[in-house]
């Protein structure tokens, strides 16, 4: 398995903001209907089985905190967390994600950049709205743990939340001690 450097992770969440920048140009109602918003995490795909320990030691670079739990039957997500900004001011947490083994095809590497809407994701059929002028698509996703609303623009995912991942990830170990 290929972990990403911080280089990697850094130029990478460049890419997407300055693409999520330009859908908002060519959508600007897309800025008023989403409001306040900022990046919070950058999803990374890799190949193979997820080994915590041997990740943890090689990722030691990205972050101060690790993570590792199931997404479903079919992958685990590794979430590695920054105490300070990685990247974009805002972006504390790295998201390396297990490709899925029954979508062999989908592209390693850089995948998906968290948004943390505070005050609300906005609907899909609002959402809608604000992007005609743009060809993006909208559509409601979930995995075991949480639900997003992804915009997806030029190829690249974008995931508009009310939480971060490390919100997950915290609700999670807090029910494994219960």
């Amino acid at each position: 398995m290929s972990y990403p450097s911080l280089h990697e992770i850094r130029a990478a969440a460049d890419e997407y903001w300055s693409i999520w920048q330009e859908l908002m140009a060519k959508a600007p109602d897309l800025r008023k209907t989403v409001g306040q918003h900022s990046p919070t995490a950058l999803g990374w795909k890799v190949e193979g089985d997820m080994a915590p320990l041997e990740a943890a030691e090689r990722v030691y670079e990205l972050g101060d905190h690790v993570m590792a739990a199931p997404v479903n039957q079919e992958r685990a997500i590794l979430t590695i967390r920054k105490s300070q900004a990685v990247a974009l001011d805002t972006l504390q947490d790295i998201k390396i994600l297990q490709r899925r083994p029954s979508r062999p095809d989908d592209a390693l590497g850089a995948d998906s950049l968290d948004i943390l809407v505070p005050h609300g994701v906005p609907s899909i059929a609002g959402l809608e709205q604000s992007l005609k002028e743009a060809p993006a698509t909208v559509k409601a996703d979930h995995n075991d743990s949480h639900s997003w609303v992804s915009i997806t623009y030029q190829g690249h995912e974008f995931k508009l939340q009310d939480h971060t991942v490390w919100d997950v990830c915290v609700r999670e170990a807090a029910a494994l001690l219960e």
